[in-house]
């Protein structure tokens, strides 16, 4: 099986991933909200897992979009929901509101900019066309704290 340069990370990072979702997973079943913690543990494996090439610590959008792509598996320029379920881990609690927040015009389906360019203009706050970590994980994780406290 041939693994490319993208994937290759993902697969790296399944383990702690795994990890992080059985902890959501014990909390939802419970009817728990998530901790600060456990947010955080999501949002950090997000970063890792899009800041692929070149992993510098940030993310570009061309970054974000060569990855949109290879998650469109039918090539259609948006992502169905099992395209984004695939994405996002099939047992990630927050999968369908999250897919339903990014969803702006409520077609049911994530188009690229919906899914990459609206989320990241909203995270490049400078304008420097480079998403820090501290800015990934400020709107990252105002969105998880809002699906918590709605969904959680």
């Amino acid at each position: 099986m041939l693994i490319n340069q993208y994937c290759r990370p993902t697969l790296q990072l399944r383990g702690e991933m795994q990890l992080i979702i059985i902890s959501c997973l014990v909390a939802f079943a419970f009817g728990q909200h998530l901790s600060t913690h456990e947010l955080q543990g999501l949002v950090d494996s997000a970063f890792q897992s899009l800041d692929v090439s070149p992993k510098d610590g940030l993310l570009e959008h061309d970054e974000l979009a060569k990855l949109f792509d290879m998650r469109d598996t039918d090539s259609n320029g948006c992502l169905s929901r099992a395209e984004f379920a695939a994405h996002t881990g099939l047992d990630f609690i927050f999968k369908d509101p999250m897919y339903d927040q990014f969803d702006a015009n409520h077609d049911g389906n994530l188009c690229k900019n919906e899914f990459v360019d609206a989320p990241f203009a909203a995270m490049n706050q400078n304008g420097d066309n480079q998403v820090t970590r501290h800015e990934f994980d400020h709107y990252y994780t105002q969105i998880l704290h809002h699906l918590n406290q709605h969904h959680g």
